[in-house]
């Protein structure tokens, strides 16, 4: 440091730091999230309700088999309620069945 300059600033607040982030980069971790709990809440049934897409607040779930099908109908709110705990504001509104 030269005489007669400011020092440097070495911590920024969390408000300065979330300005500068890329939103892309916020979708990205949301899909991340997604992924993860997804493999989670469903567990061995993942291999049966494969996530296949995110379209706004709808998430596109391709089935495997009609017996899987009529679960995953059926526990469609369910797993919406579980998947939005995960994220701040509620995300996910629908699930479709492709």
């Amino acid at each position: 440091m030269k005489f007669g300059q400011p020092a440097k600033k070495q911590w920024n607040s969390s408000h300065e730091l979330a300005s500068k982030f890329n939103p892309l980069s916020k979708t990205f971790n949301r899909l991340m999230v997604l992924d993860y709990v997804w493999a989670k809440i469903t567990g061995p049934k993942s291999r049966f309700w494969v996530l296949h897409a995110v379209k706004e607040h709808t998430l596109y779930v391709q089935v495997k088999a009609s017996v899987a099908k009529n679960e995953l109908t059926g526990r469609r709110r369910e797993l919406i309620r579980e998947l939005n705990k995960h994220f701040e504001s509620p995300w996910i509104k629908h699930i479709e069945i492709i």
